[in-house]
């Protein structure tokens, strides 16, 4: 499994959290869920999709870019860094 984590910086969580709403990424194929981390004193958001494999995960790029780069031009006015990652361990209940 791995991972693509968004950080979005600026006091707009409330702006982008709903422009990720009704943006979402969920009927992807591979898509195996995600989830928007927020810090209001840090006014910083974080994305992390979850996709099943590199190939979905590549394959959900241009369209996840898309979405990151209106939030920028259109709520922030700063760059969004974009990172991925292998998903190692799962941890247990």
């Amino acid at each position: 499994m791995y991972a693509r984590v968004a950080t979005i910086s600026g006091d707009h969580i409330e702006q982008v959290v709903k422009f990720l709403e009704e943006n979402n990424t969920k009927d992807k194929k591979g898509y195996k869920g995600g989830y928007v981390l927020t810090d209001h004193n840090k006014q910083k958001t974080m994305t992390v999709t979850l996709w099943k494999s590199k190939e979905t995960l590549d394959d959900s790029f241009p369209e996840a870019k898309k979405i990151l780069d209106q939030i920028s031009k259109d709520i922030t006015g700063m760059p969004i860094e974009i990172e991925v990652y292998e998903v190692a361990a799962k941890a247990k209940k």
